[in-house]
């Protein structure tokens, strides 16, 4: 007959196997979750709601976002800036996809949502934080690509038809750019402007604070600091 002792350890040694076998399946059966390049959903574990706010203006000559970086050709917003919600940038995606993947050509994907739009009911007094999370979004300026189109067998007329298509699942107004066609800042077409060096201009044509920052590296004044 088992003693007390006997049966305790027996119980115990039982009660491991069957953790470690229900842990295992359950490794097997339920994966962890991952995000695919596809999805527009970014991967947070906790959502921080966000004012409504404005689609940025940009005045200040700025280009960035304008012109192709990946591929032949590109989808453009024309129009006033707009915020595009996650499931419209999905239906484009979707018919884009489906098109490229019978031509053999590659969608690079240039916007990614990061506002939390949240919705409130009606009836609700006035404050902030009391909608609960409803959908992504992103806020696209004028001038900004959304799509690109890259392939070695792709033709200009099934880019521009499948762009077409596309741009009537978004609101706004888009166009359909390649790689001859000039930068946007704002609703004109400008030409790429020189690099410069601001560095190098600073350090020719100083400052009077950065003429400052300058002399306190120099090993005479470093004699005086402690």
């Amino acid at each position: 007959m088992f003693d007390a002792k006997s049966a305790l350890t027996l119980f115990r040694s039982s009660l491991k196997q069957l953790c470690t076998a229900t842990s295992s399946a359950s490794s097997f059966s339920a994966p962890y979750a991952v995000r695919f390049k596809h999805e527009y959903a970014p991967r947070f574990v906790k959502v921080g709601k966000k004012h409504k706010g404005r689609v940025p203006v940009r005045i200040g000559g700025s280009i960035k976002g304008s012109t192709l970086q990946f591929g032949q050709y590109g989808l453009r917003l024309k129009s006033d800036g707009v915020r595009l919600a996650a499931i419209q940038l999905k239906e484009a995606d979707n018919w884009l996809m489906r098109t490229m993947r019978a031509n053999g050509a590659q969608l690079i994907r240039r916007l990614q949502t990061n506002i939390a739009v949240c919705v409130k009911g009606n009836e609700t007094r006035m404050g902030k934080g009391k909608g609960p999370f409803d959908h992504w979004a992103v806020r696209v300026p004028t001038g900004k690509i959304l799509f690109e189109i890259n392939g070695p067998n792709l033709h200009e007329q099934v880019a521009r038809d499948a762009f077409r298509v596309a741009a009537d699942k978004l609101p706004g107004i888009y166009e359909v750019v390649t790689l001859s066609d000039k930068p946007k800042a704002g609703f004109d077409r400008v030409d790429v402007p020189e690099k410069v060096n601001v560095v190098q201009n600073m350090l020719a044509n100083p400052t009077k604070r950065m003429a400052n920052i300058l002399k306190s590296k120099e090993d005479f004044y470093k004699k005086y600091r402690r």
